[in-house]
């Protein structure tokens, strides 16, 4: 699998308080996704980013729109996004 870096990384909160994670790419957004997810529900969006990240990981799916799918699993999931 090829690292593709998104044009803007996406800066979302930590779970510890002021803390800040920049997210460059599909690939550390799966890996945040699967670890460090700071809430326990998973809701349709949060599948369908999931699903995204794999597919850009593979060339399957534009990794912007991947970038996109990942805000909205975000904004689902309530956690703070500093810059999007």
């Amino acid at each position: 699998m090829a690292l593709h870096l998104w044009t803007k990384p996406v800066t979302v909160e930590a779970r510890a308080t002021g803390g800040r994670i920049r997210i460059p790419s599909p690939d550390r957004a799966l890996e945040y996704m699967m670890n460090e997810w700071p809430t326990l529900e998973e809701g349709q969006a949060y599948k369908e980013a999931k699903q995204a990240m794999l597919d850009a990981a593979e060339g399957n799916i534009d990794p912007e729109s991947a970038r996109q799918a990942f805000i909205a699993a975000l904004e689902e999931g309530e956690v703070y996004v500093f810059d999007k």
